[in-house]
């Protein structure tokens, strides 16, 4: 998984590993930090949020859906 903010577009989808082992998932916002990593739309527990948390959790996964087509098949990044 890459470690650059700007590998990151809306719509993608993340994975995360969180302590202690449990896995998490969410969506990558259209607004960026001043430093041009993308925010993350989440729920960890407090009600959904879009936070700065893309780079918090060791990523597990990278996913993102390509231009519609006659079929909607997910692809990994």
């Amino acid at each position: 998984m890459s470690s650059v903010g700007g590998d990151y577009a809306p719509g993608d989808i993340v994975t995360w590993m969180l302590p202690p082992g449990l896995p998490h998932i969410g969506l990558v916002a259209d607004v960026r930090t001043a430093g041009g990593v993308s925010l993350v739309i989440h729920n960890i527990g407090a009600g959904t949020r879009m936070e700065d948390h893309l780079f918090a959790y060791p990523i597990t996964g990278h996913y993102l859906f390509p231009a519609a087509t006659s079929s909607v098949q997910g692809a990994r990044r």
